[in-house]
C-alpha cells in the first residue's frame, strides 16, 4: 500500500499537480485617495466567460488600480479594457470611506479563497459600522444576494449586514483594500494564515473553540452524491459502500451541511480524509489554540489536474503537515468519457483508497 506523503513537500512535477508552487511576502494594503470603483458591466463579448464582463478600480488619475484586478493562474478575470480613457471619470455616488473586499464568486472554493482582500481588512475594521463593498459579477441588476452559500459564509464572517454590491460608480474620498493574499494556482502569501484564522466572527470562533473531539473516530468526506462540479471520481460509490462497514468511520456529504457544521468537523474529528474538494479548505479558517487541536487531513488525488497547487501552497504557508495519497491508475486504464456535468471525469484505484482508510481507522 502507498503511504500518505506530506502535502507541503509535493514536487512541482508531480503528475497530478496543476499550477505553480510559491510563497510570497506579506501583502500590502491598498490606500487610494479620490479613487473610483466601477461596477460590473457586460462587454458585449459572448466568449470566453472571463471576458464577458468588466469591473475594477481607478486611481485619482483615472489609471487602473492593478492590485484590485482578479486573476486565475495567469488569466485576467473581468478586467477593465487597456484602452480605457486615462482622464478622471465624472459622475457616480460620492462616499467618504470605502472598504473594498474583492469579488464574490459563487463556486464554493473561489468564494472562500478569492475574498482574501476581505480577510486582510476584517481585523482592522471588525468593529466599524462602515459597509464593505464587493463586486458580484453573477448578480443581476436589482437582484439581492440569495445564494445560500454566499449568505451562509457572510454570516460566518459576521458581516452579513455590512455587505454592499458595487452597482454603479463609487467616487471614493478614501478607498481602502488590500493586495490579494492568494492567487489561484500561483501563490499564497505568508500573512494569509493569520488573516484566515481571524476571519470568522468572534462569537463563532468562541463557539468552535469550545468543541472537543467526540471520540477517536475519523471522517470520510464523500463526493459520491454530487451531480455536477469540477471532477467526478468514478468508483467512489464502491469506496463508500466498503467504508460503511467500518464502525469508526463516518461518511459525510459536505453539501448537506451548513458551513458552520463543516467548520465544526475540524474540532470534532481527529482525522478527515477525502478527495480534494472545496469543503476541505475550511480547515484553514477553523480556530485553534494549538494546531494539534484540528483534525489531520488526508487528501486523495487521481489523474492529471486532480490537485491544484493551492493545496500545496496553503499547506506550506499554514504548516499543518497534512498528507496526500496518489491513487491514480495507469494512463491506459484511466481513459474516460467526457462529462457535461463535470469538467473532468477520473477513475482511480478504489482498492488503494479503501485499504488506506482501513489502515487510518486501525482496522
Amino acid at each position: 500500500m502507498i503511504k500518505p506523503s506530506p502535502l507541503g513537500s509535493l514536487s512541482a512535477d508531480h503528475p497530478c499537480l496543476w499550477g505553480d508552487i510559491a510563497l510570497t511576502p506579506a501583502a500590502s494594503l491598498v490606500i487610494e485617495r479620490k479613487a473610483r470603483l466601477l461596477p460590473t458591466r457586460r462587454t458585449g463579448r459572448a466568449d470566453p466567460w472571463w471576458t464577458t464582463r468588466k469591473q475594477g478600480g481607478l486611481d485619482a488619475e483615472g489609471r487602473t488600480i492593478k492590485a484590485l484586478n482578479d486573476l486565475r493562474g495567469y488569466r485576467p478575470i473581468y478586467q477593465l479594457p487597456a484602452d480605457l480613457p486615462s482622464q478622471p471619470l465624472k459622475g457616480g455616488k460620492q462616499r467618504g470611506l470605502v472598504l473594498y473586499g474583492g469579488t464574490v464568486f459563487e463556486h464554493f472554493g473561489h468564494l472562500l479563497l478569492d475574498l482574501s482582500r476581505l480577510y486582510q481588512l476584517l481585523p482592522l475594521f471588525r468593529k466599524s459600522r462602515e459597509p464593505i463593498w464587493f463586486h458580484y459579477p453573477s448578480l443581476g441588476e436589482g437582484e439581492s444576494i440569495t445564494h445560500p452559500l454566499v449568505n451562509d459564509w457572510f454570516e460566518c464572517l459576521g458581516i452579513i449586514k455590512r455587505v454592499q454590491v458595487v452597482r454603479r460608480t463609487l467616487q471614493c474620498e478614501h478607498l481602502i483594500s488590500s493586495e490579494v493574499l492568494y492567487r489561484d494556482r500561483r501563490f499564497v502569501s505568508t500573512d494569509f494564515p493569520l488573516a484566515a484564522r481571524q476571519a470568522l466572527a468572534p462569537k463563532l470562533r468562541r463557539k468552535l473553540l469550545s468543541l472537543q473531539p467526540d471520540s477517536p473516530r475519523i471522517a470520510y468526506l464523500s463526493r459520491h452524491q454530487l451531480c455536477s462540479g469540477t471532477t467526478y471520481f468514478e468508483g467512489e460509490q464502491e469506496v463508500v459502500d466498503a467504508l460503511k462497514k467500518i464502525s469508526n468511520i463516518d461518511i459525510i456529504c459536505p453539501e448537506q451541511l451548513t458551513i458552520e457544521s463543516k467548520l465544526s468537523l475540524y474540532r470534532r474529528y481527529q482525522l478527515i480524509a477525502g478527495f480534494a474538494q472545496a469543503a476541505l479548505l475550511l480547515k484553514y479558517f477553523a480556530p485553534f489554540r494549538k494546531q494539534s487541536e484540528l483534525a489531520e487531513q488526508v487528501l486523495f488525488v487521481a489523474g492529471p489536474q486532480s490537485l491544484n497547487s493551492n493545496w500545496v501552497n496553503l499547506d506550506k504557508a499554514f504548516g499543518f503537515g497534512d498528507k496526500v495519497v496518489d491513487c491514480s491508475l495507469t494512463q491506459e486504464l484511466a481513459e474516460y468519457p467526457e462529462s457535461k456535468a463535470f469538467q473532468r471525469h477520473n477513475r482511480f484505484n478504489t482498492g488503494l483508497v479503501i485499504d488506506t482508510m482501513r489502515e487510518l481507522a486501525g482496522r
